[in-house]
C-alpha cells in the first residue's frame, strides 16, 4: 500500500511541476497584458512611441525630452500623493464633502498641469517630424482610430432616412 501511495504522490508532484513550469513559461513568452491607467499618456516613455521611426531617429528625437524626463517622476509622486488624498477624502466617516472637493481641486489641477507640460514635450518633438512619420507614429499607436479606410468607408455608407427605415425588427 505505500508503495502505492509513493507513486501516486510522484504522479501528483509531476503534474503539478510540469503545470508550474507550463505557466511561468506560458508568462514569459505569451503576449503581456497590462490594463490601462488614467495617467497612461504620462506613462509611455516618448522612445516606445517613437520606435517606428527606427533607433537612429529615436536617438535624434530624445534629447528634446530630457526636461520632461527629469521632472517626470516628481509630477508622478504627486499625482500619486493628490491620488491618495482624493481616495481618503472620499471614504472617510463622517463624509467631509468641502475636503473631497478640495482633493478633486487639488488633483486636477497638478493632473492638468502635468498634462500640459506633456503636451509642450509632445509638441517639440512633433514638430520635429516629417509628416510620414507623424503618420506612422499615430498608425502604430492608435491603429483602429487612425485607420483611414475606416473612416472613409463610414462616410461612404448610405445615410438612412428615418422615414423609411426598416421598423418590422423592433
Amino acid at each position: 500500500m505505500s508503495r502505492k501511495a509513493l507513486i501516486i504522490a510522484c504522479v501528483i508532484s509531476l503534474i503539478a511541476n510540469l503545470g508550474f513550469v507550463g505557466f511561468f513559461v506560458g508568462k514569459s513568452f505569451g503576449p503581456h497584458f497590462h490594463a490601462g491607467r488614467a495617467s497612461n499618456w504620462t506613462g509611455v516613455p516618448i522612445e516606445r512611441i517613437l520606435r517606428p521611426l527606427g533607433p537612429e531617429r529615436v536617438q535624434e528625437l530624445v534629447p528634446i525630452t530630457e526636461e520632461h524626463r527629469k521632472r517626470y517622476h516628481q509630477h508622478l509622486t504627486e499625482l500619486r500623493s493628490a491620488q491618495v488624498e482624493l481616495y481618503r477624502a472620499t471614504v472617510e466617516e463622517p463624509f467631509d464633502a468641502a475636503r473631497l472637493q478640495a482633493a478633486q481641486g487639488a488633483f486636477n489641477e497638478l493632473f492638468l498641469a502635468t498634462k500640459a507640460r506633456h503636451d509642450r514635450m509632445w509638441l517639440e518633438v512633433a514638430a520635429k517630424l516629417q509628416p510620414e512619420e507623424r503618420r506612422r507614429i499615430m498608425r502604430k499607436s492608435m491603429p483602429r482610430r487612425f485607420d483611414e479606410n475606416r473612416q472613409r468607408a463610414k462616410q461612404l455608407e448610405p445615410q438612412e432616412n428615418a422615414d423609411t427605415a426598416d421598423t418590422s425588427s423592433y
